[in-house]
């Protein structure tokens, strides 16, 4: 049931391991351990996404450098660059619109926050609505920490004769109104303050007309982290200074296949924190005896209770085996029939905050949004003519989406039964009816052929197991082929 992350593709991180026979190489590592991210220095790039081949971790073990704080969840956020380019440069303001570089624009009618790194200071940014969305819309904002001796609106995207958006702020209150009209977007960015040791800006939403979602938006151009936000509460970014956000591997009523439950109820809910899911980073997760509810809060309920600052207090908590099962009251908790999953946060020493969460069906409704398993193994080549140690690229794995919608299949895990594992980048997603080959060798990708180049051979001639995990380590496919 463990469903850890806030949203799908919720790391920026993605890693493709591999070894020789011997399990050890030149590195003196057991495994050799390349990285798929736009935030490594890398030789091979997909389709210009930013997603590169190199040596290390995704985010090569450094710290981001902002916290996005809403209520008790907390989110590590790292700015947008591009080049040499200004934030005007790269907000790129032309007749009615923007026209940023990359994917932070998409078909939705959303209302976007994010923080740009020029050549000199950062910025906050907004940009609302879409070129693709038939509708307008109006976001309000208020602000706190945004400082007129240190900064000032870079950019002011507004398409009227006169800064009508600018109104307020231009008269002394911290607030913007952004109105825009159909197939435009709208918005603008503060220059300045972002770059001090410590500080608190504070964005309290207003008013959100005309949008579906209203998300801050993190990380490298071609692999972005998208953090969807509660709409009536305010959130705020700060540096980290040396803080950070592990993953929590959260199984709520463990003892059952379903979290079911009457929400309105005095019923018990057993909520375990388990070890973190096998083939996972655990530096990134936290461990069950790392958590010590004596002494931190160990905070549960929905999101929108958790991010107005409210949560439910656990009853009673014991270990059991290597989980730590917490016991709550479900009506504490304030979730309600629309609710999609359980939060739990904590705090695993004064410098890392702890965030997890799990699929919820309160009453018996279920509004996570799943899809059936779409993912097969189309094809399969896995003993090429000659010696296979010679010809590594025509060795593959051929995968399909057998179903009628895209399937998302980003930073899922290609791994066989003896644990060679590779990553797929962030946002890779397969259209219905499409396929591509993930070839052992070395090559060029394109957008059929991913190349491991995992420098042996992977699958096993006679038979072997070829298993995908989704980003939390869910198993979403395994074929076993068999052996002669």
């Amino acid at each position: 049931m463990s469903d850890s992350t806030d949203e799908p593709g919720a790391r920026s991180e993605s890693s493709a391991r591999d070894g020789d026979a011997s399990g050890e190489n030149e590195s003196g590592l057991g495994r050799r351990e390349f990285a798929i991210s736009g935030g490594a220095v890398g030789v091979l790039a997909l389709g210009g996404a930013g997603a590169y081949l190199s040596m290390g971790s995704g985010s090569g073990g450094a710290e981001s450098p902002f916290l996005l704080q809403q209520g008790y969840l907390r989110y590590e956020v790292d700015p947008i660059s591009k080049g040499e380019m200004n934030v005007e440069q790269f907000y790129d303001y032309t007749d009615t619109s923007a026209s940023p570089e990359g994917d932070i624009v998409q078909t939705d009618a959303a209302s976007r926050m994010f923080i740009y790194d020029g050549p000199v200071n950062s910025s906050l940014v907004f940009l609302h609505g879409s070129t693709d969305v038939d509708h307008g819309g109006t976001a309000a904002f208020s602000f706190s920490g945004l400082s007129r001796d240190q900064g000032e609106w870079a950019v002011r995207d507004d398409p009227m004769s006169v800064s009508d958006d600018f109104e307020k702020w231009d008269g002394g209150n911290a607030k913007v109104k952004w109105e825009w009209g159909t197939n435009t977007s709208d918005g603008g960015a503060f220059w300045g303050g972002l770059d001090r040791e410590d500080f608190t800006i504070s964005v309290t939403p207003k008013t959100l007309r005309g949008v579906d979602a209203w998300t801050f938006v993190s990380g490298e151009l071609g692999s972005l982290i998208r953090h969807d936000l509660f709409r009536e509460k305010p959130v705020k970014i700060k540096p980290t200074k040396g803080k950070t956000v592990k993953k929590a591997n959260l199984d709520i009523m463990p003892d059952s296949e379903v979290a079911e439950f009457d929400p309105y109820s005095n019923e018990s809910l057993t909520v375990a924190v388990k070890r973190p899911p096998s083939g996972v980073d655990e530096s990134e997760w936290v461990a069950p005896d790392e958590l010590d509810p004596g002494n931190y809060a160990v905070n549960f309920g929905s999101k929108r209770y958790l991010a107005g600052q409210n949560a439910a207090q656990p009853q009673s908590y014991a270990m059991e085996g290597d989980s730590l099962r917490l016991q709550y009251k479900a009506k504490a908790a304030n979730f309600s029939l629309d609710s999609a999953y359980g939060y739990l946060v904590s705090k695993a020493g004064e410098k890392t905050y702890v965030r997890g969460r799990d699929v919820v069906k309160p009453g018996g409704f279920e509004n996570a949004d799943r899809e059936e398993p779409q993912l097969v193994v189309s094809n399969l080549h896995v003993d090429p003519e000659g010696d296979d140690r010679e010809n590594l690229t025509e060795e593959y794995v051929e995968f399909r989406n057998d179903g009628d919608e895209e399937l998302d299949l980003s930073e899922h895990t290609v791994r066989d039964e003896t644990g060679w594992e590779f990553h797929l980048p962030s946002e890779f997603v397969l259209q219905a009816g499409d396929a591509f080959r993930l070839h052992t060798g070395a090559g060029e990708w394109t957008e059929t052929d991913l190349y491991w180049d995992a420098g042996q051979p992977v699958w096993n001639n006679d038979g072997d197991t070829v298993i995908v995990l989704d980003e939390n380590a869910n198993e979403v496919l395994a074929y076993d082929y068999p052996r002669e």
